[in-house]
């Protein structure tokens, strides 16, 4: 298994620090399955998530228009243009970390969804992407890294399905999101049917002992709670219940 970087923008350095934030259901799927998920880009709450930005749209229409075209066929050339790379969003699966040196505040409250119970992974690019390797998941394909790029316009390839993918608003940029992504594509253009149903999403095997680095337990819930935290993930597995670390974070 190869973790290729994206051929427009590369990825961080392996030493680059990463997070996941994950509610107590989800680590312990990971913690038991050792699997990653890779959901659909067209279940993500952000509904312009793979799609061309506006602007560039909104950009090529003028350009159209300057070329002589009427706005009625400028729109239908914009659409049709732009209609492909649009739709492959349905095709495309993503995985999604962030990149930071130290925890953060909003990001606990947002991914544990009002819960208080939940943990964070703490793990470099490099261990990321050995995890992928080691885990020698039995469907082969081949997965792209990449930094996001928060923008409302593509400057150049807009068209271009991994700029797309990259691409997130400006309202976004607090994720500081690192990027792993599988692109699947039509059966007419040469694509494979998987042994799972692209429209939800995938689990990839990873190495569970090299991805987790330190794993940070939720600075919301009380110690009684942690106590009981690290027994149930010293029985589950020893060897991460050793990386354990408290939140610095002090928030009752």
């Amino acid at each position: 298994m190869i973790v290729k970087d994206n051929r427009i923008e590369k990825s961080p350095h392996g030493n680059t620090v990463i997070w996941r934030y994950l509610s107590l259901d989800k680590f312990l799927d990971l913690l038991i399955s050792k699997e990653l998920f890779f959901t659909n880009a067209a279940r993500m709450s952000d509904k312009y998530e793979g799609l061309v930005p506006k602007r560039n749209q909104e950009y090529l229409i003028r350009q159209l228009k300057k070329e002589g075209f009427s706005k009625k066929d400028a729109d239908i050339e914009s659409q049709s243009r732009f209609y492909m790379t649009n739709s492959l969003k349905e095709l495309t699966l993503i995985n999604c970390w962030t990149i930071d040196q130290h925890e953060s505040y909003a990001l606990w409250k947002i991914y544990l969804g009002g819960a208080k119970s939940g943990v964070a992974i703490k793990t470099t690019v490099a261990k990321l992407k050995r995890a992928i390797q080691k885990g020698v998941d039995p469907y082969d394909e081949d997965i792209f890294i990449s930094k996001v790029n928060y923008t409302d316009f593509i400057k150049e390839g807009p068209e271009n399905r991994f700029n797309v993918i990259t691409t997130k608003n400006k309202f976004y940029e607090y994720e500081k999101e690192l990027r792993l992504f599988i692109f699947h594509y039509p059966l007419s253009e040469g694509g494979e049917v998987p042994p799972y149903k692209v429209s939800i999403g995938r689990r990839f095997k990873v190495d569970i002992n090299e991805l987790i680095d330190e794993l940070y337990l939720s600075p919301f819930t009380g110690r009684w709670f942690d106590n009981s935290m690290i027994e149930l993930i010293k029985q589950l597995n020893p060897k991460i219940s050793e990386r354990i670390k408290n939140s610095e974070i002090l928030d009752e």
